[in-house]
């Protein structure tokens, strides 16, 4: 239900200026605060000059929406002039006259709650501008237009230079609130500012930090391979020269020795690998996705017939403009973790899909192997993590983060699905606009 509080008739200069004073009246009688009867004082200020400078005059309707929660103090301004022919490049801000039209409805738009403009070439304009009552205003009721109506009348009307007088101070309340929202924001630059110089300082020391962690681990890795070339090495001599000669449980031992240097000797390899990719700079070019499985599969042909693994292959990307060297060596870890922990599935089965998406390049290789839970899911791709024991399953936990390290530096994305016993499917996206090197 709509209270009609106040009629004004605008045909003169002096009227919009009384538009105003009542604006700001009526909002204080309602229990707006002093800011928002600048703000609504402002907005009927605006659209009711528009209606005198390009309509001749108009009328101003102040009413109360009682059918909004909390009410709506609704000022309704209406004319009968030309109509605008450009509303919508004035209300987007792209359109404006020389006696400021756009800025005008823009400017006041911005200020309100509600606003709502009908307008038609030749039959005039309604502009609706609404502000909600304050957070905890009762319902507005007959009774309350009543006091609202008795309160108006029993102020004395202001005549136009006290109004001016009352502009000039809330122009003056506003140029002071800027200096102190600017003085405000340079002191916030400052702290940015300084904040931004600890970050880079920080972010250098983690680098230079990061850079040591890495040179460390590839000189202890090499330094590593000389004694485990020589424990081998006698391993090895012991099992090719004496073996005859040692007992049941000396040559248990020796098994157990060249057993663990091999994976020893992989698991270093595959550390300086992971410690050599930072360093790697990938080269783009076309890069023919059949080729890349087709190789793999051959190289693997023999292991594949032996454990009878059904392979499908469903690439629907012919080529993708990547680094070949990175996506061979991420289909080559994910196709041999494929054979490997499907192989006690009756029958194994691996599925190779490729497909072009809006932005990106999908890769999946799919198994019916062993699974996981997806609560491990993050952990699979860290480095040396495991979810099986070493006796189950070989490996040395790296290859899923080579794999992670190769797709993010190619700036893509790895996920799985996956359910224990049900098999894993991952999943590769490689943006068509991967980073330059």
């Amino acid at each position: 239900m709509n209270w009609t509080l106040l009629t004004l008739h605008v045909r003169y200069e002096t009227d919009f200026v009384q538009a105003r004073q009542s604006a700001r009246q009526l909002a204080e009688i309602l229990g707006f605060s002093d800011r928002e009867q600048t703000r609504i004082a402002t907005a009927v200020s605006e659209v009711a000059r528009n209606a005198l400078n390009y309509a001749g005059g108009g009328k101003v309707e102040f009413l109360v929406d009682g059918a909004q929660r909390p009410p709506l103090f609704l000022v309704r301004v209406s004319d009968r002039g030309p109509g605008i022919a450009d509303l919508s490049e004035i209300l987007e801000g792209r359109y404006k006259s020389q006696r400021g039209l756009g800025v005008g409805l823009a400017g006041t738009k911005r200020l309100m709650d509600h606003f709502d403009i009908q307008s038609e070439p030749g039959r005039g304009t309604t502009v609706s501008l609404g502000r909600r009552f304050p957070s905890g205003a009762a319902p507005f009721t007959d009774k309350e237009l009543a006091r609202v109506t008795a309160e108006l009348a029993r102020r004395p009307p202001q005549n136009p230079a006290e109004e001016v007088q009352r502009q000039n101070q809330d122009l003056l309340a506003a140029l002071a609130d800027l200096r102190q929202n600017q003085e405000e924001l340079l002191r916030v630059n400052r702290e940015l500012e300084e904040k931004t110089v600890r970050l880079l300082k920080t972010e250098q020391s983690l680098r230079a930090r990061n850079d040591e962690l890495k040179a460390f681990a590839y000189t202890v890795s090499h330094d590593l391979k000389a004694p485990l070339r020589g424990i081998a090495g006698y391993a090895q001599e012991l099992d090719r020269r004496h073996r005859a000669g040692l007992s049941e449980r000396a040559v248990f031992c020796l098994n157990q020795i060249m057993t663990a240097t091999r994976n020893l000797d992989h698991l270093i390899e595959d550390l300086l690998h992971y410690s050599r990719l930072d360093a790697e700079s990938p080269s783009l070019t076309e890069v023919e996705l059949g080729r890349v499985v087709e190789t793999i599969l051959r190289d693997r042909s023999h292991i594949i017939a032996e454990r009878k693994v059904e392979i499908g292959v469903d690439l629907r990307v012919r080529a993708v403009h990547g680094w070949e060297r990175g996506i061979t060596q991420v289909l080559t870890n994910l196709i041999d973790n494929a054979v490997k922990y499907s192989r006690d599935a009756q029958p194994p089965s691996i599925r190779i899909h490729a497909s072009e998406l809006p932005e990106a390049w999908r890769i999946t290789v799919q198994d019916n192997g062993i699974g996981f839970d997806m609560k491990y899911h993050d952990r699979i791709f860290g480095l040396f993590n495991r979810l099986v024991r070493p006796e189950q399953f070989e490996g040395t936990g790296a290859g899923l983060a080579i794999v992670k390290k190769l797709v993010e530096k190619q700036g893509g994305r790895i996920w799985a699905e996956s359910e224990p016993g049900r098999g894993a499917t991952f999943f590769v996206e490689l943006p068509k606009q991967q980073p330059e090197a």
